[in-house]
């Protein structure tokens, strides 16, 4: 009889049975989905992260533009849109200093719309509004927007800009 009882410890010592591996699998299968559920979650707020940073920098890269710009050249930006070519304004190589105004704004239009990988915005725009506050004050409002989903987004920045 106590041969028996050694035998039958033996067996329980060598490892798990089928049943309770099953079991444990099943529970770590578990406890992985619920992981597993979270990375695309965690992949679109780490996306929504870098588009902020991307057209914050965009928007202080304007910001930074205008405010080297001579006081008198600036009101010329007003209404500026990079959905619309149109509304940028012409440059004026012949000035003094030479105005290059159209040729920035195209190449800000250029760094917002390029590919997302490359540092753009997906379906990125910019936008320039300048106001006149008191006579030698304006007000400098850069806008930068772009498609994300449920909705579009936007960055802005305000400034003002006083003549010396």
């Amino acid at each position: 009889m106590r041969q028996r009882h050694k035998q039958f410890k033996l067996i329980q010592d060598q490892g798990l049975t089928l049943v309770e591996l099953l079991i444990a699998m099943a529970v770590l299968s578990i406890a992985m989905l619920g992981a597993v559920g979270m990375f695309p979650v965690a992949h679109q707020h780490i996306r929504a992260g870098g588009d902020l940073t991307k057209a914050t920098g965009l928007a202080q890269r304007m910001v930074e533009l205008l405010r080297d710009e001579r006081f008198q050249a600036v009101a010329r930006y007003h209404n500026a849109d990079t959905r619309q070519t149109s509304s940028f304004p012409a440059d004026d190589l012949g000035g003094d200093p030479p105005f290059r105004g159209g040729s920035w704004l195209q190449r800000w239009r250029e760094e917002i719309s390029s590919v997302p990988f490359r540092g753009g915005l997906y379906q990125g725009w910019g936008r320039i509004e300048v106001e006149p506050i008191d006579r030698g004050l304006l007000a400098i409002k850069v806008t930068v927007g772009w498609a994300a989903t449920p909705t579009e987004r936007t960055v802005e920045f305000t400034t003002y800009l006083a003549q010396q």
